[in-house]
C-alpha cells in the first residue's frame, strides 16, 4: 500500500511539474542562439501588429546581432491566398535567405488596413513585385518566382509542413510567439520578448 502511495504521489507531482513548465521542447535552439518561433499568417491584421511593433525591436537588439534563431511558421488557414504567400515567403528563405525578414516586412506592409484584409489580395503580381524589390540578383530573383509557382517545389512542401507543424501544436490563432519554448501571454509588446530572451 505503501508503494502505490508512494508511486502515485510522485506521478502526481510529475504532472504538476510539466504542467507549470510550459517550455515546448520542440520549439527550443539546438544551439546557443535562443529560439523565437512566430505562428502567423501573412492576411491576419493582429500578426501585423507583431511585424510593426515588435520585428524592428527584435531584429536590430537580437535577430541582427545573432543572439536569435527566427522562424515564421505560416499558419497559412486565412483564405486561398494565404497558401501562396507562404510559398513565396519559404522560396526566400530558401534562395535568398539574407532577405527574407525585408520580404516578411513587405508583404505584411502591403496587407489592406481595412476589412479587405479578408479578401483575397496575396496574389502572384502583388508576390513578384514583392520579390522584384529584393536586394537580390535577377537569377537569384526567377529563381523564387519560378520555385514558388511550381508545383511539388521546396516552398510548397515547406508551406505544408508548416501547416502540419500549427496542426501538431493545435495552433488556431495567430499570432502564437514562442520564446525558447515559452509561448508568450502578450504578443503585441516587445518588454515579454526581452524579459525572456534576457534570462
Amino acid at each position: 500500500m505503501k508503494k502505490l502511495v508512494l508511486f502515485i504521489s510522485i506521478a502526481v507531482i510529475a504532472a504538476v511539474l510539466q504542467g507549470c513548465s510550459q517550455k515546448d521542447t520542440d520549439l527550443t535552439s539546438k544551439n546557443d542562439k535562443v529560439k523565437v518561433v512566430e505562428f502567423a499568417d501573412y492576411k491576419c491584421p493582429y500578426c501585423k501588429k507583431v511585424e510593426d511593433n515588435v520585428m524592428p525591436k527584435l531584429q536590430k537588439d537580437y535577430i541582427d546581432k545573432g543572439k536569435v534563431d527566427y522562424q515564421l511558421v505560416n499558419v497559412a488557414f486565412l483564405g486561398k491566398d494565404s497558401i501562396i504567400g507562404s510559398r513565396a515567403g519559404h522560396a526566400v528563405k530558401n534562395i535568398g535567405p539574407q532577405q527574407y525578414l525585408t520580404f516578411q516586412k513587405k508583404i505584411f506592409a502591403a496587407q489592406p488596413d481595412t476589412e479587405d484584409h479578408k479578401k483575397s489580395w496575396i496574389n502572384e503580381k502583388l508576390l513578384d513585385k514583392l520579390i522584384d524589390e529584393l536586394n537580390l540578383s535577377d537569377q537569384q530573383k526567377a529563381d523564387i518566382k519560378k520555385d514558388y509557382k511550381t508545383k511539388d517545389s521546396q516552398s510548397w512542401k515547406d508551406a505544408e509542413k508548416d501547416k502540419k507543424m500549427a496542426k501538431k501544436k493545435n495552433i488556431d490563432t495567430v499570432p502564437v510567439v514562442f520564446v525558447d519554448g515559452t509561448k508568450l501571454d502578450d504578443p503585441y509588446h516587445f518588454k515579454e520578448y526581452n524579459d525572456l530572451l534576457k534570462k
